[in-house]
């Protein structure tokens, strides 16, 4: 188990010792379960390997489930972690390490790519081997009481498992929306993301009366960065410009790779005077910046300020024109 997954899931999903306490409580989970299950684990004297075998046989039956085992020898792999958590389920001892373990599984089977459905399945015939195995020792414990005590258990750490599982799906498709609006070389975000942004920022911006500006930059020559210098080192001032430009930039603002070599600024509640300044900000910090190999760097920008009724193409296409001016008009410098 990593400990260090298993606390930040706990800690996300909000399950503190106290949390785990109470959900003992709401199963009706008493010392007297705790007793019983204690009594069987002496009185097996060992964990039967038999009942784990019986269990895969019975998942190895159903061809959805037997396409995922590689092999006999996951099985054996498998069996021996059964083992291990039906040795830690007999211990009666349910900790907080005993929580972590079941939130660490439900992380697992996300990797693995489990199917919750399995786990209806797995219940009912993991009860049953129980049943079967209480029925050995019946006469020194209480059969009824310890199976209901041992599927209280169970139960309980099925729904840990499930929450963790469902936690960690959301987290993966998550980062899978993250990935796919995100540029993959400088982290920024990407122009996919950018109708969405401004869209919502246009509509902000007129429901509450603010106004909205773009900046659209492009390096000066970067084409002759990439000949001379190669793709690796134009790939690094890609990397450091776009870390620079967004440090330049306020929490509220956003910074998207629009093409190849330009960058596209989102100014939020910003009109057009202030827009000029932060583009000319840009523009001279940039100018102040040395890249490896390559040296000095220029950078041109159009800025445009959002007019009421306007469509956001031709927000984008005038600040496009404004930075056609600054390129045609000798480049490092901004044009609005």
């Amino acid at each position: 188990m990593d400990k260090d997954i298993a606390e930040k899931i706990a800690k996300e999903l909000n399950i503190t010792d106290e949390d785990f306490q109470s959900r003992k409580l709401f199963l009706q989970i008493t010392e007297e379960d705790i007793r019983n299950i204690k009594k069987l684990g002496a009185a097996l004297g060992g964990i039967p390997e038999e009942m784990f075998r019986n269990f895969y046989k019975h998942l190895m039956s159903f061809e959805q489930t037997r396409l995922f085992f590689s092999g006999s020898n996951q099985i054996e792999r498998l069996i021996e972690k059964q083992k291990k958590y039906f040795a830690e389920l007999l211990s009666g001892e349910y900790d907080r390490n005993y929580l972590l373990t079941r939130l660490y599984v439900g992380y697992k089977h996300v990797e693995l790519n489990v199917v919750p459905l399995w786990y209806i399945g797995a219940f009912n015939k993991y009860t049953d081997e129980i049943r079967k195995l209480v029925g050995r020792v019946k006469d020194r414990i209480d059969e009824e009481a310890t199976v209901e005590s041992i599927r209280k258990i169970i139960t309980m750490d099925i729904v840990l498992t499930l929450e963790s599982y469902h936690y960690a799906k959301y987290k993966l498709q998550e980062e899978l929306k993250r990935m796919v609006v995100t540029d993959e070389l400088t982290g920024i975000f990407n122009r996919r993301k950018l109708d969405e942004l401004i869209e919502y920022e246009i509509d902000k911006g007129i429901r509450f009366e603010k106004p909205l500006s773009l900046i659209m930059l492009d390096i000066d020559h970067f084409k002759e960065v990439n000949d001379t210098f190669g793709h690796d080192t134009g790939d690094v001032v890609l990397r450091e410009m776009a870390d620079g430009i967004r440090r330049l930039l306020r929490e509220e603002d956003y910074l998207i790779r629009y093409g190849g070599e330009e960058f596209l600024v989102i100014l939020t509640n910003t009109p057009l005077e202030k827009a000029k300044n932060v583009a000319e900000r840009i523009r001279e910090a940039v100018s102040r910046m040395r890249f490896k190999k390559v040296g000095g760097i220029t950078v041109s920008l159009g800025v445009a300020e959002y007019n009421k009724g306007e469509k956001k193409e031709k927000l984008l296409k005038r600040a496009d024109k404004n930075l056609y001016m600054a390129k045609k008009q000798g480049r490092n410098r901004t044009c609005w």
